[in-house]
């Protein structure tokens, strides 16, 4: 299980902001560095006996091995390596290890660690055997190993998901340097904890993208691991960011059902279950087949939508391709995934082009009709679309509203399957250049199972000042609880009884409101520029444009300085 982001009560995010130029110097020289001398590498343990031994060592990849043995406690490098399936044994030479090949091992628990790349020229790959027993380690002999022998077998490959960052030049330095600017001028919306034992755990966020009261909504936040004390569950909503926060809503969304099957609210509020999913048989981009891998775990190895877009009007794609049952009529995709800490940089310098007209143009807004604020939403690809093709056309099936980026959430999408007669389903992902981050995509084919819904309003609701504001959060009446101050928040409290024994209680957040933005921008409005937005995807360009200017060595320093 994914360790939490854990924050204490008092928010670093103030004393972040007054050191920020400081802390952004620092951390860029730092990252800076790692980027020029580290990657990243991880491990997975691959499961064998006497009978699978040959299949399974021949199902890795096959370019760039380097294997080494462990026997007691030595290390060799097997080279010349023979898999023998009739004789159920491997030969090969024993020879030393060379010192580019000292990755090994990882901590308990440890996914992934970082490793200098002097050491590592050349290597991609590493596959260590771990022995029963002892066996002749005369270096340079000849020696043969019975399957019998082999108790496990693990193998080290390039965390892509972390490489990825490091092999463009600077852009793990350049996300780094993005992650100090969001904590300090950070544009999203409340910050949603829940609490475990005597601290808060940071699981989401409220409303995201509603930064405007006619562009206010209604969400379903999952609150995974969420764990009642006495039969009572408490969550904070906290103000940390440059903006005026409107809840309207905060309810609890409570679901009892079996363990065997999973739960989730699509955005619309309806519930599905989940019984079996389906990992894609292939994922592309742009007809470039991308590795399945970031697909399969929940593990922050993501999909980044930054692959080169081609004709597809400023977006960015991907395609999963899934198995299709031959009597399915319906379908539930399941994705956990995020905004992208770039993508809110992006909208960030977005806002920058206004200058010192941003609050008057922020006034103008409001009177502008949701309508055509969607749209203009819709043409940049900021929400994450979802397309099925039927008849070798892309049907689309649904939008998705921003979730935010600092936590990945997971999401469900029902698709109607009656107009597709292919025995495979491609479901096609869009939005702007790096919007968006996926980092699991499945897709569940069973019926949905009845059950029942419980919306409890909270018993308690306590501000930073210890002011009993339920009344502000019990039901949707435009009556909000305005948070207009870093440091504002409220702890809520929810009565909800115990699920029956052989039952699993599952629960959202039903939340809805709005938020505006807190900026003091200078300078004369860009007018020229802001007016080559209204073009359709052109969001999207100015993401990649700033993107490739962002990786520029020389500019690091003019970014870190000079970011409003």
């Amino acid at each position: 299980m994914k360790k939490k982001l854990r924050l204490p009560d008092s928010s670093l995010f103030p004393l972040i902001r007054k050191n920020s130029q400081i802390i952004s110097i620092l951390m860029t020289l730092a990252f800076l560095n790692m980027c020029i001398s580290c990657s990243y590498y991880k491990a997975k343990t691959i499961k064998t006996n006497s009978d699978n031994f040959a299949s399974k060592y021949n199902s890795i990849k096959k370019t760039n091995r380097y294997i080494i043995i462990h026997s007691d406690n030595q290390i060799w490098h097997l080279n010349n390596l023979i898999v023998n399936d009739d004789q159920k044994e491997i030969s090969g030479s024993l020879m030393p290890v060379e010192e580019s090949h000292t990755l090994y091992p990882l901590k308990e628990n440890q996914k992934s660690r970082v490793y200098k790349k002097s050491k590592s020229s050349g290597k991609t790959l590493e596959i260590h055997f771990y022995t029963n027993e002892s066996i002749n380690t005369n270096s340079h002999s000849q020696v043969v190993i019975p399957f019998s022998n082999i108790k496990e077998v693990k193998v080290y490959e390039p965390d892509t998901g972390k490489k990825i960052l490091s092999i463009v030049g600077f852009t793990v330095a350049s996300l780094a340097v993005i992650a100090i600017i969001i904590a300090v001028t950070k544009s999203s919306c409340p910050f949603i904890y829940i609490k475990e034992g005597n601290s808060y755990a940071f699981t989401g966020e409220l409303y995201p993208g509603a930064v405007l009261p006619s562009l206010e909504r209604t969400d379903y936040l999952p609150l995974p691991n969420f764990i009642p004390q006495n039969e009572e569950y408490e969550l904070k909503i906290s103000n940390e960011l440059l903006e005026i926060q409107y809840t309207d809503l905060a309810q609890l969304v409570v679901v009892n059902h079996s363990p065997s099957n999973e739960v989730l609210l699509d955005q619309n509020g309806k519930l599905h279950t989940i019984a079996t999913k389906e990992a894609p048989e292939i994922v592309t981009s742009n007809n470039d087949k991308l590795s399945i891998n970031p697909s399969l775990e929940k593990d922050s190895n993501a999909y980044l939508f930054d692959e080169e877009n081609k004709n597809n009007k400023g977006m960015n794609t991907i395609v999963f391709t899934f198995d299709k049952p031959t009597q399915s009529n319906q379908a539930k995709l399941v994705l956990s995934t995020k905004n992208s800490l770039w993508f809110d940089y992006v909208y960030g310098k977005f806002n920058e082009q206004f200058g010192s007209f941003f609050n008057h143009f922020q006034q103008q807004q409001l009177k502008v009709p949701a309508e055509k604020n969607i749209k203009w939403r819709n043409d940049q690809g900021i929400p994450l679309s979802v397309f099925v093709k039927s008849n070798n056309e892309w049907v689309l099936i649904e939008k998705i509203n921003p979730v935010g980026p600092m936590a990945f959430r997971d999401l469900i999408i029902p698709i109607d399957l009656e107009n597709i007669n292919s025995p495979k389903i491609e479901i096609k992902l869009e939005c702007g250049f790096m919007f968006w981050e996926v980092d699991y995509a499945a897709i569940d084919f069973s019926k949905d199972i009845p059950l029942d819904i419980h919306y409890v309003n909270p018993i308690s609701a306590t501000d930073e000042k210890g002011k009993n504001v339920t009344y502000l959060l019990d039901k949707e009446d435009k009556n909000y609880l305005i948070q207009p101050n870093i440091g504002n928040q409220v702890v809520i409290k929810y009565h909800v009884p115990s699920p029956k024994k052989y039952e699993k209680q599952t629960v959202f957040l039903k939340n809805r409101g709005y938020y505006t933005y807190i900026r003091d921008y200078k300078g004369i409005p860009n007018f020229a520029k802001l007016k080559s937005f209204r073009e359709i995807g052109a969001l999207s360009q100015y993401s990649k444009d700033e993107y490739v200017r962002f990786n520029t060595k020389t500019n690091i320093s003019d970014i870190v300085f000079n970011h409003e």
